[in-house]
């Protein structure tokens, strides 16, 4: 996931382009094979089978900066993109692009996604201002496309549960949020992980690391719900092979740094205690373990 492209006045969401070149570079070694991210879940969704190291790339918010310098490098590797817009920006801000440049966009190759509208921190909505979100942007996607997209990507990665029903029932395919991990088989198809590159996390040696793990096979997560209700939250979950979880590693980071925990490792059942209830705002949980030559790696995002 990338949202700006050389703009390094915002370094928390920005991309040198140093860095990204580095990555598209990677990205076309023969040993990946980078693919449009409908086909990618239309064939996870369908028990298909994809190439080892399959790559779906994302931009989140339609920032200016992907216009001139993402797409062009991107379009001259060959490289697919779901570009995720929210559609008030593209109204309102002169340092987004507008719907003229959008569809130019979409007629070069580039995957349309929904952000949302107004882009804000959604995860304590209620349900008619959910609503509200999804039919305002459907709205006017189709007015300015002809269509409405089929993918979501929640703003910040935030979202409650209820939010998963909503769109299901708008018929959305899929939903991303803003944690790290890899996307298998046993994912929740409404809170999809993706891997967020920016000048700090955007190292080719983190990319590399990235583009080669592989998932988990988490399955019975709880809570179910990333929208935290019970404050510490109780989670636990199961593996799919269950032999992973003796060398199992799992860390928690709210915003004042690492939450202690106890890890409970069972026979079919991994259990994690936090020693401390967790901070306002974002908490992530990441789950890794060696197997063989690679690493698996399973993530979550909690909202309090």
């Amino acid at each position: 996931m990338y949202h700006k492209f050389g703009e390094e006045k915002y370094p928390s969401t920005n991309i040198r382009i140093e860095q990204f070149e580095e990555h598209l570079n990677e990205f076309s070694k023969k040993k990946y094979s980078v693919l449009p991210l409908s086909f990618i879940l239309d064939t996870i969704i369908n028990d298909g089978e994809l190439p080892d190291n399959t790559i779906g790339i994302t931009v989140d918010d339609a920032d200016r900066s992907f216009y001139t310098h993402g797409w062009p490098r991107l379009k001259e590797m060959g490289l697919p993109v779901t570009l995720f817009v929210n559609t008030e920006s593209i109204k309102n801000r002169k340092n987004y692009l507008n719907w003229d440049e959008i569809r130019q966009l979409k007629n070069e190759g580039v995957t349309i996604g929904s952000h949302s509208h107004t882009h804000e921190h959604m995860a304590s909505y209620n349900l008619d201002e959910l609503i509200y979100e999804i039919e305002t942007s459907n709205k006017i996607f189709l007015k300015e496309l002809g269509s409405i997209p089929e993918m979501f990507a929640y703003p910040y990665g935030e979202v409650d549960e209820k939010f998963f029903q909503i769109l299901k029932e708008y018929k959305f395919k899929v939903a991303f949020g803003q944690h790290s991990g890899v996307i298998n088989e046993t994912s929740n198809l409404y809170f999809l992980p993706r891997f967020s590159l920016n000048e700090k996390y955007g190292e080719i040696e983190r990319v590399r690391f990235a583009a080669n793990t592989k998932g988990l096979g988490v399955y019975d997560f709880v809570p179910t719900n990333p929208y935290v209700l019970n404050n510490p939250p109780y989670i636990g979950f199961s593996l799919l092979d269950q032999k992973l979880s003796k060398n199992l590693d799992c860390f928690v980071f709210d915003s004042e740094g690492s939450v202690e925990k106890d890890i409970f490792k069972f026979n079919e059942r991994i259990e994690i205690r936090l020693n401390r209830k967790i901070n306002k705002g974002r908490t992530r949980l990441n789950c890794t373990v060696k197997d063989g030559g690679y690493w698996r790696w399973f993530g979550f995002q909690f909202y309090l």
